[in-house]
């Protein structure tokens, strides 16, 4: 296994913004800055667990539309009092970046990507609730 070099510092502010932008953008309702922050391709998912426990599955996919309609529908703007997160870059490596983000709901391992003049945008995420378990039947 190589070493891992340092992140340059114009890349880490350039991913923690977007990073804010995913997060901000919720909490406040933007949705310009869900939209930018989200690739064309963008797919959010979570794992599910079965009523007994017994099967492991994914979650249904959300996609860059639904999260931006849903972010200009209110978004997290219920939680707008309890505005704490926490980001970090975890690793960068050339043109792709992993960030942990972790809000008042949910924990976000952030998947970007750097599409040269459109920048760093993110491709994937893979959440949990903080708290509880997710229930599929509720959406």
């Amino acid at each position: 296994m190589g070493k891992t070099s340092a992140i340059d510092p114009q890349a880490a502010t350039a991913i923690r913004h977007v990073a804010l932008d995913y997060v901000q953008g919720w909490y406040s309702a933007n949705a310009a800055r869900m939209d930018r922050a989200l690739h064309q391709n963008f797919a959010k998912r979570t794992v599910v667990r079965s009523p007994d426990g017994a099967q492991w599955t994914t979650g249904p996919t959300s996609e860059k539309k639904m999260m931006v309609d849903w972010t200009r529908e209110g978004g997290g703007s219920a939680w707008a009092g309890e505005l704490e997160y926490d980001i970090e870059i975890l690793d960068v490596f050339r043109d792709i970046a992993s960030v942990r983000c972790v809000s008042p709901e949910y924990v976000d391992h952030l998947q970007l990507a750097y599409f040269g003049e459109d920048g760093w945008q993110i491709v994937n995420v893979l959440w949990q609730l903080r708290e509880g378990d997710y229930d599929p039947t509720l959406t």
